[in-house]
């Protein structure tokens, strides 16, 4: 299970990131590809770190990077 912080970036209506746990949509999309060749049991936060939510989890087993981006964007 994924859990998402709010998306921001292209085709979300949200530009940058606001207040809260947010998450840009590029690398929400990637984690959801890496959870689903990865077959990974469990529940990953997928988020930028702000204090109120651990990524670590997503980072060490999915090998998700937060700094991920499309080519060409």
């Amino acid at each position: 299970m994924l859990r998402y912080g709010h998306l921001y970036g292209p085709s979300t209506g949200v530009d940058g990131p606001g207040e809260g746990v947010v998450v840009p949509v590029e690398a929400a999309a990637h984690a959801a590809l890496l959870a689903i060749g990865k077959g990974a049991p469990g529940v990953f936060n997928i988020a930028e770190p702000n204090g109120e939510v651990s990524i670590d989890k997503a980072r060490q087993e999915l090998s998700w990077d937060l700094r991920f981006r499309l080519e060409g964007k």
